[in-house]
């Protein structure tokens, strides 16, 4: 009788492991260590994730410098409503993601399916293995630190991110101005992402940008020196440099800076918000 009972508990105890430690494959570890271990994936993919390296990669697993002297850089963003964004600096492609344990299957806008493999999950680094039309491919990911818990405050959603996608024909001056508000609006979410996630430091790498940070202060790029993909958003150069000049001007009014912010990002946040309104 001892026996068996010895055995019965070398059962529970050998089954109670292999729930709670890592499962390895091959040379990949993946991350399992509580009984809500689902939903800690979820909290921990929703973010902002950067490509670093790629093994077997496709397209548009590759960041590269265009003739136009516009970087694409390859990334991946999961939200809290279950919307993935695939390349946000890059060919945008938008689709919903179901998390089941360490495997996250993806339904595109356009037609195609992914299932991704969780190799690694923590804070600062994320491993895929992506299987898409037979290919398969080993992503890494360096986290950005960020976290939106309202999608709809995400400054990468769909509604908050159309601003990027360049118009196929000239807009008018209110249209111009629309998508200028969307632009600043994005970087007033894209700050408090950053805080929200508890970042020690912001990353612009690759994104649509026009601003020069500094503490206390907001300044936007002279003619010369604009960022090539952020005139890449307005239907020409011409038209970007009017929307550059709209936000120029708005930027000569007096805003509510919080002086006794000692941390930039915090403080700046706000204030671009404040700009995004008069706009």
């Amino acid at each position: 009788m001892r026996i068996h009972f010895l055995l019965l508990f070398f059962l529970i105890s050998l089954s109670f492991y292999r729930c709670t430690s890592p499962v390895q494959n091959g040379n990949e570890k993946i991350v399992e260590t509580a009984s809500n271990a689902e939903k800690d994936t979820f909290h921990l993919l929703c973010q902002y994730w950067q490509l670093v390296d790629a093994e077997k990669p496709a397209s548009g697993d590759i960041s590269f410098t265009n003739d136009d002297g516009i970087l694409f850089q390859s990334g991946i963003v999961f939200m809290t409503d279950s919307v993935m964004l695939e390349n946000p600096a890059g060919e945008q492609s938008y689709g919903k993601f179901k998390v089941n344990g360490n495997t996250v299957r993806v339904d595109f806008d356009n037609g195609r399916k992914a299932i991704y493999q969780i190799g690694k999950l923590h804070k600062d680094e994320l491993w895929l293995r992506r299987t898409e039309n037979k290919h398969t491919s080993r992503l890494t990911f360096k986290a950005t630190d960020t976290y939106w818990g309202d999608a709809n405050k995400n400054p990468f959603s769909k509604q908050n991110y159309q601003w990027s996608v360049k118009p196929k024909k000239p807009e008018s001056d209110s249209a111009i101005k629309k998508r200028l508000k969307e632009n600043v609006q994005f970087y007033a979410l894209y700050f408090n992402g950053f805080i929200s996630g508890g970042a020690t430091k912001i990353n612009f790498d690759a994104l649509p940008c026009c601003f020069n940070w500094y503490q206390g202060g907001i300044f936007i790029q002279n003619e010369n020196t604009l960022d090539k993909k952020w005139i890449n958003c307005f239907y020409s150069q011409e038209q970007a440099f009017k929307a550059r000049q709209i936000l120029e001007d708005a930027l000569h009014k007096k805003y509510n800076w919080d002086t006794t912010q000692t941390n930039w990002v915090k403080q700046t946040a706000p204030v671009l918000q404040q700009i995004s309104d008069g706009l």
